[in-house]
């Protein structure tokens, strides 16, 4: 049935004609990629080097932690003290906390903070074991729902507007090598993540809205972290109110684990949803067959969510963030958490589907688990 659902050939070839293009625009530092009425799939193949260097950026950016924290020191430890323990490395940034004995240092990169952390970990620094960890951030933000024609260029422009910059990098399929729609950036200062994200959520890009969280560091430990199971499903038709239903259209090629509806009757709060799967590699295999195809007679749009949380975590906030922006509350209002979110929504219906059960019947299904992470993706 889907297969009758796609376009013709003539249609498809003019598609790819027009990624290609467009990728060949960005490539030349062109204007802001659009990638209007392009599936993913029409996008031209990479040579494999070039698929190969971009996922080589993406592991050094993603290793890239430089910040490290050193405690217990000697309350009388000096800046210059400081200095001479880490000799060895070059610094960029160093300040000590003398009432609390800790030194916040910033190296050259992530090779020299973790050589560091091995070597003075739990040495000793005038008779005192010193402890020396990666620093945490509260600064770190993940933005999908990009263009896949997006460069890296481009992304490191647009998030730059706010603040310095500690790190930014897109995430690559390994497979083509092309985006997959959303990035993480780090910034040096709390207050800049906070600006870019109430200024960029929502954002237009063509036809799609650029979509901002805030992120767990410890997310980005491993890099098979980085890839998304979880998959938006975009422009449903507001008739289509069974999710079995939906779950039948996406589970041709895989068994979903997870596959809602948002359903909030009365509420323009509506007319998308949630599919999650068992791995990344199947919900990226999805997106490709799915993207731009018709569900209930029309066609929809499908973007990979932020990584690291379930289906239904991602459903919750997924009413919330449309909540937020439809009810033009985006940077106005100190951001309040997930639960006033949804009790604040003018209608219930969202918060009854998101707490009871997910029954599956023959499709697949999840059972729930904690919402305790805000992401917001369309």
């Amino acid at each position: 049935m889907r297969r009758q659902q796609q376009a013709a050939g003539g249609a498809a070839a003019a598609a790819a004609a027009a990624a290609a293009a467009a990728a060949a625009a960005a490539a030349a530092g062109g204007a802001q990629p659009s990638d209007s009425g392009i599936s993913v799939r029409d996008l031209p193949d990479l040579e494999p080097e070039e698929i190969e260097k971009r996922l080589a950026k993406t592991r050094q950016e993603l290793s890239n932690r430089r910040k490290i924290l050193m405690k217990n020191l000697p309350p009388d430890t000096t800046n210059q003290e400081v200095h001479e323990i880490l000799k060895e490395y070059e610094l960029k940034y160093c300040f000590v906390d003398r009432n609390k004995g800790t030194a916040f240092v910033t190296l050259l990169n992530g090779d020299q903070a973790q050589d560091a952390i091995r070597s003075l970990h739990h040495s000793t620094v005038r008779g005192r074991l010193i402890n020396v960890t990666l620093q945490p951030t509260d600064s770190l933000l993940c933005l999908t729902n990009l263009p896949h024609t997006y460069t890296a260029q481009q992304f490191e422009e647009l998030v730059r507007a706010y603040g310095n910059i500690e790190r930014s990098f897109l995430v690559y399929s390994e497979l083509t090598g092309h985006s997959k729609g959303y990035g993480f950036v780090e910034y040096m200062k709390k207050d800049s993540a906070s600006r870019a994200r109430s200024e960029l959520l929502g954002r237009p890009m063509g036809d799609r809205s650029l979509m901002v969280q805030w992120m767990d560091v410890n997310q980005l430990s491993q890099e098979e972290n980085l890839h998304s199971k979880c998959l938006c499903v975009n422009r449903l038709p507001l008739d289509l109110c069974d999710s079995e239903e939906l779950a039948q259209y996406f589970s041709e090629t895989y068994k979903p684990v997870f596959c809602q509806l948002a359903q909030d009757e009365g509420s323009p709060v509506r007319g998308f949803g949630v599919v999650e799967y068992e791995s990344s590699e199947q919900a990226e295999a999805v997106l490709m067959e799915m993207d731009r195809t018709l569900v209930g007679g029309q066609e929809v749009r499908l973007s990979l969510c932020s990584p690291g949380t379930s289906g239904r975590s991602t459903l919750a906030a997924l009413i919330a963030a449309q909540g937020m922006i439809l009810s033009n509350r985006k940077g106005l209002l100190p951001e309040p958490n997930l639960a006033q979110l949804l009790t604040s929504m003018t209608n219930p219906a969202a918060l009854q589907i998101l707490m009871r059960p997910y029954h599956t019947g023959k499709r697949g299904g999840m059972t729930g688990t904690s919402m305790h992470q805000l992401l917001i993706c369309f």
